[in-house]
């Protein structure tokens, strides 16, 4: 018997307290605060639970995947992605949710309720919580502290992702290459090597890129800007992962390694395009004569073949040419 209903979503309760604890969800009122970083919380167990992201401290095991939490409840609602349950019910829409608070924060969108309200940038937000990360935005604030190499995030989220470059765990998988990586952002952009889809356009020569980061790097050529400088030999290069990569030539290093004829690479783009030789894969085909190539940046560079596009510039002397590298050699 659950004789206590929620006035504003119907969720029905034991116990009064338990509806208390349930109302601070549709109010947002959370007077339980973490002392190390201030994060906020409905009721007590919760504040509990989270304290043990500071100490590291995770009893509870999932018994499918392995998985540690740090309380039973988050283990249970945990349990539900493996069995792919939704319990609770949006009465307006019938949408449903594998959590309560889920549910709860949900009923705001059809009540269009947003009262919290960040003074700074007069952005609304449905829960105090949301609008208290939001805020980290402006102050800097960053209370989350990996305690392998003391780095600071704004969130937790933030953090849990970065630890796992510490602990190797890698459980986003790419179906095509078996690479592995830590976080589903960075397997997104690893994919963009196999479709060959390069989003980033410079709107001064038409080359395209994966990364946003690679193409404000790639600006640079037409501005001149190579801040980084090498130390050996005094050259200097757009971006720091570009001096890096370039730093191996100096210390021999090869950590890419192919699995299937051992050869190893300074670049993990340069095992990619190898291992090509291997599967004998060349999925980007030239319309006008019918020659194929591995990567898409190289059909486009012999597309100006046949199109006689030069969109490199000499700015000594005014000479165009094809690609960059003959560009770099003029």
């Amino acid at each position: 018997e659950k004789p206590y209903e929620c006035g504003v979503c119907h969720a029905r309760f034991a116990q009064p307290s338990q509806l208390k604890i349930h109302t601070r969800s549709h109010t947002g009122e959370k007077p339980y605060i973490c002392e190390d970083c201030g994060a906020s919380f409905a009721d007590k167990g919760k504040l509990t639970g989270h304290k043990r992201t500071h100490t590291g401290e995770r009893l509870f095991k999932c018994d499918v995947c392995g998985k540690h939490f740090a309380t039973k409840e988050y283990l249970k609602c945990h349990k539900r992605c493996h069995m792919g349950a939704k319990p609770y019910k949006c009465e307006v829409c019938g949408k449903t949710f594998g959590l309560r608070a889920s549910l709860a924060q949900h009923s705001n969108v059809h009540a269009e309720t947003r009262p919290y309200f960040c003074e700074q940038c007069g952005k609304t937000f449905t829960q105090q919580g949301a609008l208290r990360r939001h805020q980290r935005i402006h102050t800097g604030e960053k209370p989350y502290k990996c305690r392998a190499c003391e780095r600071t995030f704004t969130d937790i989220t933030a953090l849990r992702l970065h630890e796992r470059t510490h602990t190797g765990h890698k459980p986003y998988g790419c179906p095509e290459c078996e690479a592995k990586f830590s976080q589903p952002s960075a397997l997104k952009t690893h994919m963009r090597i196999h479709t060959g889809e390069k989003p980033f356009v410079c709107d001064e020569c038409g080359a395209r890129f994966t990364q946003n980061h690679m193409l404000i790097y790639h600006r640079r050529c037409h501005t001149g800007e190579r801040p980084f400088m090498c130390e050996t030999c005094g050259k200097s290069f757009a971006s720091k992962e570009y001096l890096k990569h370039h730093n191996r030539i100096h210390t021999g290093s090869k950590p890419f390694k192919c699995e299937v004829c051992f050869r190893t690479f300074a670049q993990r783009n340069s095992l990619y395009q190898h291992i090509k030789v291997h599967t004998g894969e060349r999925p980007y085909c030239c319309d006008q004569c019918g020659k194929q190539f591995t990567q898409l940046n190289a059909l486009q560079r012999h597309h100006r073949i046949h199109t006689g596009e030069k969109p490199f510039m000499c700015n000594a002397c005014g000479r165009t040419f094809t690609d960059k590298s003959t560009l770099r050699r003029h």
